[in-house]
């Protein structure tokens, strides 16, 4: 007898993968966290975003209302403990849970290393690792006391590998991927899973003032699948992997719209 399609069984929703989950996106203004915060919200996700600039906020809540969501947008610098205690608070005084949590806030800066300042490196740890901390931390007991969830730390393949002028940016992402991992058994009790991506280079606003071939990077929206995945029931087994995006590598022609 033939099996059935997963996508034909009872309680299998396609469309729908997030139905009225929760999810906090830092760095959600623009670029990667723009995309993952139209795709979840697609899925059915009540999306809070997190940025510090308010115009690009704005207008990523802009583009998922028009869509039929009602995102929250809230200005927060990832790096303040007091800011994120306080987005937290107002996502759970708006819903009342937190069921995913996507920490995408990130920056980079191309220096050799003794050309590095102090307080670049310290501001690259800061938003890179200390951000992601920050908002673990402080989603973990509510997710935990709402039944669990998933937290998704967007990384780097320069979290795997070095890269000659970004020392910083490798440290802090090396950091984040021991963390998750970290995370990920920690979580296990609480029933909250932690994974990471690892994308390679992205066509984003991150890499926009270098002249290169953008044919063969990711886009932004090319992350949103595995993100989805990541974020849905469909991960509930998944926890302490980290999922590396890097087609571009292998020499394979880059993907072109229908």
């Amino acid at each position: 007898m033939a099996q059935r399609s997963a996508h034909n069984q009872p309680g299998y929703n396609r469309r729908m993968r997030l139905d009225r989950k929760v999810v906090i996106i830092t760095g959600g203004g623009r670029g990667i966290g723009r995309a993952l915060a139209a795709g979840f919200a697609e899925q059915g996700a009540r999306v809070a975003l997190a940025a510090r600039t308010a115009s690009e906020l704005n207008e990523t809540a802009r583009l998922i209302r028009l869509a039929g969501g009602q995102p929250l947008d809230i200005v927060c610098d990832v790096t303040d403990e007091t800011q994120v205690r306080a987005m937290v608070k107002r996502v759970l005084d708006e819903w009342g849970i937190v069921d995913v949590l996507v920490n995408n806030a990130g920056v980079a800066g191309a220096r050799p290393v003794w050309g590095v300042t102090l307080s670049s490196f310290e501001r690259t740890l800061a938003v890179n690792l200390v951000g992601t901390f920050l908002c673990t931390k402080h989603v973990w007991q509510p997710m935990a006391h709402g039944g669990g969830g998933s937290i998704i730390n967007v990384s780097s393949l320069g979290g795997v590998r070095g890269y000659p002028l970004l020392s910083a940016y490798c440290a802090s992402k090396w950091g984040q991927i021991g963390f998750t991992l970290a995370c990920a058994e920690e979580g296990k009790p609480d029933n909250i899973r932690v994974n990471a991506v690892a994308p390679g280079k992205a066509d984003t606003a991150f890499r926009a003032q270098i002249t290169e071939d953008k044919s063969r990077m990711l886009r932004a929206e090319d992350h949103v699948g595995v993100c989805l995945f990541l974020a849905s029931d469909e991960a509930r087994f998944v926890t302490g992997q980290v999922i590396q995006l890097d087609w571009f590598d292998t020499g394979a022609p880059a993907p072109t719209d229908e």
